[in-house]
């Protein structure tokens, strides 16, 4: 059984050097699209970041870290581990490679792993010039404290959500809760107020696979859609029994 001499992370980019150098080239975030899909790329049991595609779009890598690093504590750093031993033994070969889109100091979740790995006593280093200072102020990013709030106080915030008229969501019937739109409103500013009270305030909660700012009040939560980068494009706000 080979044992494994050397871990890297590398963008996608990178795949075609490191194959031709022994590496097993791996995808940290599940199944490889476009341009970089080559057969010879391996994946991870569970590591899948399809479901993430919301927080990427809004830029929301606070969301993505916290969603990444649920992936690893659920899977283990035993079972990661032997995951990876699994591959190179397979393949008789003794390098690989943790490979993710992220180009230059761009977010990726590659460093994400790695930080991980490097936590529990596996080392791992990056082929290219990463700062990983950038890295770790993604995953501290929180755009939607950065945008602020319109000093509401959550008694006022909850009683104008009691007021509100919601509809119930019937096309999701094992996931039961109401919605109000922000074009039923009655007070456009007042609805943007309103979400951004939701989205700094909001304790940060999964729920299957994606990360939502939910707001408590009076025997209710709420929440908003995780794909908008700017309050001001978000048009609906959810509701549900606590």
């Amino acid at each position: 059984m080979e044992e494994i001499k050397q871990i890297v992370t590398a963008n996608f980019t990178e795949v075609d050097r490191l194959l031709k150098e022994d590496y097993v080239c791996v995808s940290i975030i599940g199944k490889v699209y476009g341009e970089y899909a080559r057969e010879e790329i391996q994946r991870i049991t569970s590591l899948n970041t399809f479901r993430f595609y919301y927080h990427i779009k809004a830029e929301d890598w606070y969301a993505c870290n916290i969603l990444y690093r649920d992936i690893l504590k659920k899977k283990g750093i035993e079972k990661l581990k032997a995951d990876l031993q699994n591959l190179v033994s397979k393949q008789n070969k003794s390098k690989i490679a943790l490979c993710g889109y992220g180009e230059g100091d761009d977010f990726c979740y590659r460093h994400i792993l790695s930080d991980y790995l490097n936590a529990n006593g596996v080392s791992v280093t990056e082929v290219g010039n990463v700062d990983l200072n950038t890295q770790k102020a993604y995953w501290e990013q929180n755009q939607y404290k950065a945008q602020g709030h319109y000093n509401l106080t959550d008694e006022y915030v909850g009683q104008i959500l009691e007021k509100s008229e919601w509809i119930f969501a019937k096309t999701m019937p094992k996931n039961p809760h109401f919605y109000t739109l922000r074009k039923n409103f009655g007070n456009n500013e007042l609805f943007l107020h309103i979400v951004s009270h939701i989205r700094f305030y909001g304790k940060a909660e999964i729920f299957e696979s994606v990360l939502y700012r939910v707001f408590y009040y009076n025997g209710y939560k709420y929440w908003d859609h995780p794909c908008d980068a700017l309050n001001e494009n978000c048009d609906l706000i959810n509701r549900a029994v606590i």
